[in-house]
């Protein structure tokens, strides 16, 4: 047995020599017969016929010898790896118009997986990121479910819940920077101290703070690896560096991991959640105000089970508020899906639904291309099967042809797949969340190997089901055998064509929507013209007392509107903001106030903004500049 695998083995190596081997035996045993029938008395000719006769069929022998010899499934691999590629080489036309077709449709394919892996299946870059979950305030009656919370509710749902091991909270906040006499806005946040170990994220340097830290509201800062990278250069010397934050210095003690990122916070500054001015307020605060919530579940808990939790605790959280603030709850999302969304899970899930709809669209051209083809070689077919080729020989013949273009196609595929990351990354939609993470790992060129054989595989069916029953074993099979191929391949073809225009209507009507949607959303009236508008962000100096800030507003509309090409200048608090917080509204009717909670904002503008927007007034006046704090409120 050892010495048959031996044998079989040295043949993976050294087929051509065995092909000599082979050769030299058959030639042998012929000799050996004609000798015989030479001495028998018949002529060599009579001799020769006779030996081949009665020797056999001899490539089917050959065959058998192979396959006796060497590693039979590995070596017509081999031998139909070769002849696919010198199918390819004869037609170079055809092999550049079929793999270019398949190699654009598996391009695509390969860049949407590679969004939806990173967005939707590769975990977050947390510890246990399945029993982290978001928490929030809501408010069923007006359909409002995700809410942020106040600071008190947020200290009860950690006392009262036995679904978690802890409770943080943290809120987003815009930081002014002061560096070598210049400012600029900085992204931060205000976070509980025991939100990095509910994560499972350890600094990179240093350490987070501690909760003692901040009771004692000390001015403490970590800051993520990209702005220390951006700001100090990668330097150890960051570790306690002082920067200026809003006219006061924080010391900075810790550098998180690179490639960390929060639910609804991109921060690149994390201070203690007490160093808000008015952290003694706030912390008083009941029902919802600006913290977002993040918990882990304990190991045994389900959010199901958890939500239940919550439910009840928010009922007797909810008896204790004055009674026009009451009928709120709390909504258990996990964190995975609050990250990405629920809308924008849906639209990955209908690009890829089309891209999957573009490569059967390709898939079936390049079937219909290669039934052709196929047709166009009955000769080397019935050829091939006179010679003793079995018929699942010559399919598999076929199939190897079709994957090994399939392959191919893959591979060019996945380089254009390269730069389409690329342009996806550079103009895709920024509020997708992880999308600057998306890159071509081992799983995505799996996915892609494994597109390419199924790809092959549908693409070589076509020929199999042409000659499927047209072939018979041992030589059996004719050119006359084979006349019905073109009838056959007439009904392949039309049925091919009817799947692919179906495809293609699909594709087209799903296009049109989302045209005429995209024409119907820009055709909507703003309530303004947004031509020749441009939007800025500005922060008044932190340290400035409240009585100067309306002079130094009005300073600057000033020094705007004086540069040449300005018309018009106008400030407001926060400007195109979607969501719209809850708040209490008195009017007074039939000499009686009455009070409703309704869903609205409320901003401060300044006089002129209206009229920089080009809003349309349907009544009354515009905001005047004699309207201010010592006139009546309008």
């Amino acid at each position: 047995m050892l010495a048959q695998f031996y044998v079989r083995l040295r043949s993976l190596w050294r087929w051509r020599r065995q092909e000599a081997e082979i050769e030299e035996e058959i030639r042998f045993h012929l000799a050996e017969e004609m000798e015989e029938r030479i001495a028998a008395g018949m002529s060599p000719e009579e001799a020769h016929a006779a030996a081949r006769r009665d020797f056999g069929n001899v490539p089917l022998i050959r065959e058998l010898t192979r396959e006796t010899w060497g590693w039979g499934p590995a070596e017509r691999l081999l031998q139909d790896l070769r002849g696919a590629v010198r199918m390819m080489r004869r037609s170079p036309a055809f092999t550049a118009a079929a793999a270019g077709t398949l190699a654009l449709a598996i391009g695509v394919n390969v860049v949407m997986f590679s969004v939806l892996n990173t967005v939707l299946f590769r975990p977050l870059p947390f510890r246990a990121p399945d029993e982290l979950v978001m928490l929030w305030t809501e408010t069923p009656s007006q359909d409002l479910r995700e809410n942020r919370s106040a600071f008190w509710n947020i200290e009860e749902w950690r006392r009262r819940s036995r679904s978690f091991t802890d409770i943080a909270a943290f809120d987003s906040v815009a930081l002014t920077l002061t560096h070598a006499g210049e400012t600029q806005r900085a992204r931060g946040a205000r976070v509980s101290p025991n939100l990095f170990p509910l994560l499972g994220v350890q600094p990179l340097l240093g350490r987070s703070f501690s909760a003692d830290e901040a009771a004692e509201r000390r001015r403490l800062a970590v800051i993520t690896h990209r702005f220390w990278q951006g700001r100090f250069g990668g330097s150890l010397a960051a570790l306690g560096a002082s920067v200026e934050l809003d006219g006061h210095a924080s010391r900075i003690i810790g550098v998180l991991p690179d490639g960390i990122r929060f639910a609804s916070l991109d921060a690149d500054i994390f201070e203690p959640h007490t160093l808000f001015p008015d952290w003694e307020v706030r912390r008083e605060v009941r029902g919802r105000d600006s913290w977002f919530v993040v918990g882990r579940l304990r190991p045994d808990a389900t959010v199901e089970a958890a939500q239940t939790e919550m439910s009840t605790i928010a009922r007797r959280l909810d008896a204790q508020l004055p009674v026009g603030e009451r009928n709120r709850g709390i909504r258990v999302v996990p964190l995975d899906r609050h990250v990405v969304g629920s809308r924008s899970r849906l639209a990955l899930w209908m690009l890829m639904a089309a891209v999957a709809c573009v490569l059967l669209i390709a898939a079936v051209n390049v079937a219909n291309l290669w039934l052709a083809r196929s047709l166009g070689r009955a000769r080397d077919v019935a050829l091939r099967a006179a010679l003793g080729a079995s018929p699942a020989r010559i399919m598999r013949q076929h199939l190897t042809e079709s994957v090994t273009l399939a392959v191919g196609a893959g591979v060019l595929g996945t380089l254009l797949a390269v730069i389409g990351l690329d342009l996806v990354r550079s103009v895709g939609a920024v509020e997708l969340a992880r999308l600057d993470e998306v890159r071509l790992d081992a799983g995505v060129l799996g996915w892609s190997l494994v597109l390419s054989l199924l790809t092959g595989t549908a693409v070589g069916l076509a020929p199999a089901l042409l000659w499927r029953g047209r072939l018979r074993p041992f030589g059996d099979s004719s050119l006359s055998s084979l006349r019905g191929a073109a009838g056959a391949a007439r009904t392949i073809r039309r049925s091919l064509l009817v799947a692919e225009v179906a495809l293609a209507i699909m594709l087209l009507v799903g296009a049109g929507l989302l045209v005429r949607s995209w024409r119907q959303v820009e055709g909507v009236d703003p309530g303004f013209r947004p031509e020749r508008v441009l939007a800025m962000q500005l922060g008044a100096p932190v340290l400035m007392p409240p009585g100067q800030r309306p002079s130094f507003y009005r300073r600057v509309i000033e020094r705007i509107e004086s540069i040449p090409g300005v018309e018009r200048a106008g400030f407001i608090s926060d400007a195109f903001i979607s969501s719209s917080p809850e708040r209490t509204l008195t009017t007074e009717r039939d000499g009686e106030a009455v009070s409703a909670r309704l869903q609205f904002r409320s901003d401060e503008i300044s006089a002129g903004l209206f009229q920089a927007l080009g809003t349309r007034l349907l009544d009354g006046r515009f905001f005047a500049p004699r309207d201010g704090p010592e006139s009546p409120r309008v």
